[in-house]
């Protein structure tokens, strides 16, 4: 089974897609090549940069293309509806700095232009899947732009494959690292205050931790080793409140190394999120495990628009449902009912997991 090494929440490239730097909340890795062309002599470095600059004026938008204009703060349109397949884009920077234009999937990057100076035009040509995807508009500061590809009635719909996997199973590793992090967090807490003798701060980092578990309980499914760490950690937390805090820190120190060797697929994050939205009590659904079920569903979505677009589009309504109900049994049963579907669509064939 191919591994992917995507540990400590940052991204790994693929041929097919460029994980990028952002901000710490959702850490990327950009593999880029530096080479450096040392040019004798100023005719030659002149000759050199007017055949560069030619070359770049004369990506024109032609009929066939899609002209974008990009400045440092926006792009024009911001919003963006094609078909799926082969497209061309003629981008323009109009600011007065040099930029960049990206398309990415989630935390990756499928395709970019960079270094496009003022006033220059750069085409892209890419092929794309269905779905909706994000697009940098000037500086990475600035709101993104939307880029929705739409399914072609005469085109089959893909078959994804393991790579297909990288980006939704590197972005679902840092929310795992983050939420780890601060469980590891809470119980130094819990164990401080007990030393100090603090009753109170004791129960509120004792509180803190219970609320983080479900929100890891979901890389447990289907793994008996991951399951049986998680159940310790939760019964020493709810049990007797004289259980030691080294006790409980230990417990959780082994289920948090484990958790950090795993890569979590799809359809193993859907199905621990039916499992929380699912529990043998239906009056136990906490609004912990709402939230962690939520996270997964609009994680995999864009993933999920590309095999079925209609089933994207019901979870949609129905995330914003959930939302927006003061009694939401009957969301949370047609959500369970959508993530149940998408896990049907978004497992892979027993051979392409062992590819």
């Amino acid at each position: 089974m191919l591994v992917l090494f995507l540990a400590g929440g940052r991204r790994e490239q693929t041929a097919a897609a460029a994980p990028r730097r952002e901000t710490r909340h959702s850490p990327r890795l950009r593999l880029a090549g530096t080479v450096t062309l040392l040019l004798v002599g100023g005719g030659v470095t002149a000759f050199v940069y007017a055949a560069a600059t030619g070359s770049r004026r004369a990506a024109e938008a032609g009929t066939a293309d899609i002209a974008v204009a990009i400045t440092d703060r926006t792009c024009e349109p911001a919003t963006l509806t094609i078909p799926a397949g082969k497209a061309s884009f003629v981008v323009t920077n109009r600011g007065e700095r040099v930029l960049e234009w990206e398309i990415l999937d989630g935390v990756m990057v499928l395709e970019e232009r960079e270094n496009i100076a003022p006033g220059q035009s750069r085409r892209l040509t890419t092929q794309l899947h269905p779905g909706e995807y994000a697009i940098t508009c000037g500086l990475l500061s600035a709101p993104r732009g939307r880029l929705i590809v739409q399914a072609s009635t005469i085109q089959p719909r893909p078959a994804l494959t393991l790579m297909d996997m990288v980006g939704p199973a590197a972005e679902y590793r840092a929310f795992l690292s983050e939420r780890s992090a601060a469980l590891g967090a809470a119980l130094d807490a819990l164990e401080q205050a007990e030393s100090a003798g603090d009753a109170q701060g004791a129960d509120k980092a004792r509180r803190d931790a219970v609320a983080l578990l479900p929100g890891l309980r979901p890389a447990t499914a289907g793994d008996a080793e991951l399951e049986t760490l998680h159940g310790k950690v939760q019964d020493a937390l709810a049990g007797d409140t004289a259980t030691a805090p080294a006790e409980i820190g230990q417990a959780a120190e082994a289920f948090r190394a484990a958790l950090g060797q795993r890569t979590i697929l799809p359809d193993t994050m859907l199905a621990g999120a039916i499992a929380l939205l699912s529990p043998q009590d239906a009056e136990t659904v906490t609004p912990e495990g709402i939230s962690a079920a939520r996270d997964i569903a609009r994680l995999l979505l864009p993933l999920t628009a590309r095999i079925d677009p209609d089933l994207a589009a019901r979870t949609k309504v129905e995330l914003a449902a959930l939302a927006g109900d003061a009694r939401p049994r009957g969301a949370i049963l047609s959500l369970s009912e959508n993530l149940a579907a998408m896990r049907r669509a978004l497992a892979l064939p027993e051979t392409e997991r062992k590819s």
